[in-house]
């Protein structure tokens, strides 16, 4: 039991401290994956969206994993809202990732390329990895709390 508390507590605090900042300054998760913010109303989106909207699910994933009663919700939450931004953040990245074969003369050469940032990657990694384990998580009976 005390695995899955950190595997709500841990995306959780980092949730809810990301959408702190978010909302402090909007500009800063515009500048990390380059959208550039035409008007007033775009600021008061990105608060909204990666602002008040991460420190809310950071909240109630992070509360989940301390609160009595709320572990299992709490693991289906991050299960299926990790889940979903790592299947829509992976169908992108990984539909534009290059990966190139090339064999001569018994020899293998391996070329990766991408365009996309660190901050994708690292990302959706986090997000992967913590909805998979949010699952594991889900099949063990005594994580019923």
């Amino acid at each position: 039991m005390v695995f899955a508390r950190a595997v709500l507590l841990i995306p959780g605090a980092l949730f809810f401290v990301y959408g702190a900042m978010c909302w402090y300054n909007p500009e800063m998760p515009a500048e990390y994956v380059g959208l550039w913010v035409a008007h007033k109303d775009g600021l008061a989106e990105l608060a909204a969206m990666y602002g008040g909207l991460q420190m809310c699910l950071g909240s109630i994933i992070f509360l989940s994993g301390i609160l009595q009663g709320y572990l299992r919700p709490g693991l289906w939450l991050a299960m299926m809202v990790l889940g979903g931004l790592a299947a829509a953040r992976g169908s992108v990245a990984l539909g534009n990732f290059d990966l190139t074969v090339q064999a001569a003369q018994g020899a293998a050469d391996i070329a990766m390329s991408s365009e996309f940032s660190s901050y994708t990657w690292y990302a959706l990694m986090f997000e992967a990895i913590f909805a998979v384990l949010a699952g594991l998580c889900l099949l063990n009976k005594e994580n019923a709390n």
